[in-house]
C-alpha cells in the first residue's frame, strides 16, 4: 500500500470514492461539487492510499488562514475522510492522518481542524473543543424576533450583486476565516453544509438605507431529498438585532414549522434576543476536533494579538516583567470572564506539545479573543459584549 500526496488527475477517484461513501441518496449534489477546495484541481494537500493505481482511502486536507484581530494563524482543515470496505481494519486512515501532521509541521502550521471526533483523532491526539447553545424556535416564535429589528429595514434574499458588501460584513469580525469575495462566492454556491444535511442554501440579507447590515445562512428543506433534520441557520453576520429580524422573517416567509438556531457562547446578543423570544435551548459540544501541530508556532502567531490586547488591558493586568523576554521562563495565561476562570503555568518547550491543560488554554484563548474589549465605537456584533478578562503571558522564545 502507497501513501502519497494527491495529484490533479487523481481527483476524480477521490470523489468518487467519497461519493459511494457519504452520499444517502442518488440525487444528492456530489461530494466535488459541494467541496471545491478538497476536490478542485489545484496544489493539492490532500493524501491517498493507493493499492497499485486504486485510490482505497482518502482524507481531504485544506489549508486556510485564521484571522484573530492582528493575529494570522496558518492553518488545516481535515474533511472527506473515507476509506473504501474492502480494505478497512488495516490503519489506512490512521497512517495518512499521521503524514498530513508531518505535513502540517513542514508548513509551520500552528493547529488542525478535523470534523470528526472519533477515537481515529482523539487517540493521534486531537481534543475535542468549543461549546455553543442549540435554540429551537417554533413559528410563534417569529412574531417577537421580527419585532427586535428596525421596522424600516428590508429582509430579502441575496442577489449577486450583494456580494462585496457581504464580504464586507463578514470581514467586520474580530475572529474569522479569510477569504476573498471570488473565493465565498465559490463557497456560496457549493452550500457545502446544506448538502450534507440534504436541504437546499438559503441566503438572506437585511438591509437599511440601502446598506447591508446583516446577513443569514439558512438550509431549509425541499422538494427532491428528504432533509435529515430540521431547517438550521448555518451562518450569521452582523448587527445582532437585524439578524433576529431576519431569522423571525425567515421562519413565517419559508412556512418552517421549526427551525435550530446554534450559537457560539460569545454571541450573547442575539441569544438574548431568541431567549427573550421564548427558544427552548440546551448546551451543546462541538462535533469537531483540533490538533495543535506546534505549541510554539501558534503562540508566534498570536503573538501580534497578544501583543494589543494586552495593551488594551494594561490598566487591569497584574504586574508582569517577562513578557516576551526572550530568556527561559513560565508560561503563563490566565482569562478571566464571566464566570469562566482557567489558570495554567506550562514551560513551553521548542517540541509539539499535545497537553490537554495547554489545548484548553490555547482554545480558551482563541474564544475570548472572537470578542473584543469593550469600545463604544465598534458596532460590530462581537464588540458590543461585556467582558471582563486579565491576561498575563510570559513566553519562551529560544
Amino acid at each position: 500500500m502507497n501513501i502519497t500526496i494527491m495529484q490533479n488527475h487523481q481527483l476524480k477517484q477521490a470523489v468518487e470514492l467519497s461519493d459511494r461513501i457519504f452520499l444517502k441518496q442518488p440525487e444528492q449534489r456530489s461530494m466535488g461539487v459541494s467541496f471545491p477546495p478538497i476536490f478542485s484541481p489545484g496544489i493539492s494537500h490532500s493524501y491517498g492510499a493507493w493499492d497499485d493505481q486504486k485510490l482505497v482511502s482518502f482524507m481531504g486536507f485544506v489549508p486556510y488562514t485564521m484571522q484573530i484581530h492582528d493575529a494570522k494563524l496558518n492553518v488545516y482543515s481535515i474533511g472527506s475522510v473515507c476509506t473504501d470496505p474492502d480494505y478497512r481494519g488495516q490503519r489506512l486512515a490512521g497512517s495518512i492522518l499521521e503524514q498530513c501532521f508531518r505535513h502540517a509541521e513542514s508548513s509551520l502550521a500552528s493547529l488542525i481542524f478535523i470534523s470528526g471526533g472519533r477515537s481515529l483523532y482523539t487517540r493521534a491526539g486531537s481534543r475535542r473543543f468549543g461549546r455553543a447553545v442549540r435554540y429551537h424556535l417554533l413559528p410563534g416564535n417569529a412574531e417577537s424576533l421580527r419585532s427586535a429589528g428596525n421596522p424600516r429595514s428590508k429582509i430579502r434574499k441575496m442577489q449577486p450583486e450583494d456580494l462585496f458588501k457581504l464580504h464586507a460584513v463578514m470581514e467586520q469580525r474580530q475572529a474569522r476565516y479569510t477569504t476573498t469575495p471570488s473565493e465565498l462566492d465559490r463557497l456560496l454556491g457549493a452550500s457545502a453544509y446544506s448538502n450534507v444535511i440534504r436541504m437546499q442554501q438559503q441566503v438572506l440579507v437585511a438591509e437599511d438605507g440601502g446598506q447591508l447590515i446583516a446577513y443569514a445562512i439558512i438550509a431549509v428543506p425541499g422538494m427532491e431529498l428528504t432533509p435529515s433534520r430540521e431547517a438550521t441557520l448555518v451562518e450569521w453576520g452582523g448587527q445582532p438585532a437585524a439578524a433576529a429580524h431576519m431569522i423571525g422573517e425567515a421562519i413565517q416567509s419559508l412556512h418552517l414549522p421549526e427551525l435550530t438556531v446554534p450559537l457560539a457562547w460569545q454571541d450573547q446578543q442575539l441569544a438574548t434576543l431568541l431567549h427573550a423570544a421564548g427558544a427552548t435551548s440546551e448546551t451543546i459540544q462541538n462535533d469537531g476536533t483540533v490538533y495543535v501541530v506546534s505549541g510554539p508556532q501558534l503562540l508566534l502567531q498570536l503573538a501580534s494579538c497578544c501583543r494589543n490586547i494586552s495593551l488594551k488591558l494594561q490598566a487591569i493586568m497584574d504586574h508582569t516583567n517577562c513578557i516576551w523576554q526572550k530568556q527561559p521562563c513560565n508560561l503563563m495565561m490566565r482569562v478571566c470572564y464571566r464566570s469562566c476562570s482557567i489558570q495554567s503555568h506550562l514551560i513551553v518547550q521548542r517540541t509539539t506539545f499535545h497537553s490537554t491543560p495547554f489545548l484548553c488554554l490555547i482554545l480558551q484563548v482563541y474564544n475570548i479573543f472572537s470578542i473584543t474589549s469593550n469600545s463604544a465605537s465598534d458596532t460590530s456584533h462581537e464588540g458590543s459584549y461585556e467582558c471582563a478578562f486579565s491576561l498575563r503571558l510570559a513566553i519562551l522564545l529560544q
